[in-house]
């Protein structure tokens, strides 16, 4: 956390300083210092995935409900990424349009899910 605290907080001196000058090179700076963190806490987020599958190799069908899970959340977390950024920019329709492509897709991805639930509800009440 020091190292990722550390990264902020020079970038937005550097950015602070930039906007008063070079409004374009902050902007670039801000994408930069965004790319580099989300890059930099990928690698715990796939150590975390990879603890996750080993916890539920030795339960049946687990693995695919927790690997439907891990890409929603790969999904919201790469989306909420690219959001922040369109609104960075001044983009806020483009960041609207993400946000809801990023709803359906998650939406279309738990069908699945939701239909099994389904048939386990009315396979009891039969």
């Amino acid at each position: 956390m020091i190292k990722i605290a550390g990264i902020i907080l020079i970038s937005l001196l550097l950015i602070i300083i930039l906007k008063q000058t070079k409004r374009e090179f902050a902007l670039i700076l801000t994408i930069g210092c965004a790319v580099v963190l989300f890059v930099t806490v990928a690698d715990d987020f796939f150590s975390i995935a990879q603890r996750i599958f080993n916890l539920s190799a030795g339960i049946d069908n687990l693995d695919t409900y927790v690997s439907l899970m891990l890409r929603i959340l790969g999904i919201s977390l790469i989306s909420q990424f690219i959001i922040d950024l369109c609104r960075d920019t001044g983009e806020n329709a483009l960041a609207s349009q993400t946000e809801i492509a990023s709803k359906i897709i998650i939406l279309i991805m738990t069908l699945p899910l939701f239909e099994t639930v389904v048939n386990i509800i009315t396979g009891l009440l039969k």
